[in-house]
């Protein structure tokens, strides 16, 4: 049985991937060996695993029922290394965090060297992400994400939740005028973010029992969130922001929020989500703790807008 070991690992980590050259480099490994030793796996267990073309590869009924054995078997290496570690509360190694792009530009990495200070032997490998991440096969021990849809097998820690503000620049406002109504909107030039998994083109207001959704739209589209503020900054239209993107924009006239006693529904909380374990990793619980702490409650850049917040109640 013992023997059998590293060829399940190895086939786990092709299915994984998606392909035996994928799972080699993830491993470290040449891909004649990944393939050796899943053609062997397959003579001891007298069964295919994988159908394979020249272009892809897809498992068998076999395959599938193995490749979910084999998750929990080196899920449970992870848990076994975990335990370990758990002995004593040492956060060192290396610690491969994902964080959502542009919060993690604009609060996360400032943060950082305040961390790393507290954790002199600890490794930080950092990847700024803006898509649809899958957290095993990237090989990250923590993701900070602003998306609800998690995969399967993760545990997702809420942090936070965003608010957002209704804004245009005053040059806008003077040219177009100041919407009354959340349904005045489809008369306005909006500003959407239009990414690879989403677009975010119906807004969504709520005041008192009063609620509406909203499909907005306009002249520019864009991926990125802070390009949206930078388009509203220069008077291209009306944008749906969150606030941990605001500087100083409001304070110093750049920006006007607009429909403040409406509430800005949107369902974006920031979540720390990591593979199911029995035991979390010091490094890793240790760097959600900080972040915690750094964030808030409420988090502490929306300190600024608690005027704002007050006409919604």
């Amino acid at each position: 049985m013992l023997e059998l070991l590293e060829p399940i690992a190895i086939f786990t980590h092709v299915a994984r991937a998606g392909s035996f050259s994928s799972a080699a480099r993830r491993l470290g490994i040449s891909k004649s060996k990944v393939s050796t030793q899943v053609a062997d796996l397959e003579h001891r267990l007298g069964v295919q695993l994988i159908q394979r073309t020249t272009r892809s590869l897809s498992l068998t009924e076999a395959g599938n029922l193995l490749y979910a054995q084999g998750e929990e078997l080196l899920r449970g290496a992870d848990q076994a290394v975990a335990s370990v570690h758990n002995l004593n509360d040492a956060t060192r190694g290396v610690l491969k965090l994902g964080i959502s792009q542009s919060f993690g530009t604009a609060h996360i990495i400032p943060a950082l060297p305040e961390f790393m200070e507290r954790h002199p032997e600890l490794e930080l490998q950092v990847s700024l992400l803006d898509h649809k991440v899958d957290v095993v096969n990237e090989g990250l021990d923590l993701l900070l994400t602003m998306s609800e849809q998690l995969p399967l097998g993760m545990v997702a820690r809420p942090l936070m939740k965003c608010q957002f503000l209704l804004l245009a620049s005053p040059d806008y406002i003077k040219r177009h005028g100041m919407p009354d109504r959340p349904e005045q909107l489809v008369e306005h030039n909006c500003l959407v973010y239009h990414g690879e998994w989403h677009e975010h083109s119906v807004w969504q207001f709520r005041r008192g029992e009063d609620y509406c959704e909203i499909g907005v739209s306009g002249n520019f589209r864009v991926d990125n969130a802070p390009a949206l503020k930078t388009a509203a900054v220069n008077g291209l239209g009306i944008v749906y922001m969150a606030t941990y993107l605001l500087e100083n924009e409001i304070a110093e006239g750049k920006l006007v929020p607009m429909l403040t006693d409406w509430h800005l529904v949107n369902h974006l909380p920031l979540q720390a989500v990591y593979p199911r374990r029995k035991h979390l990793a010091p490094k890793v619980s240790a760097f959600i703790e900080f972040i915690k702490d750094h964030i808030g409650t409420p988090p502490r850049w929306d300190d600024k807008f608690t005027e704002i917040f007050e006409q919604r109640k």
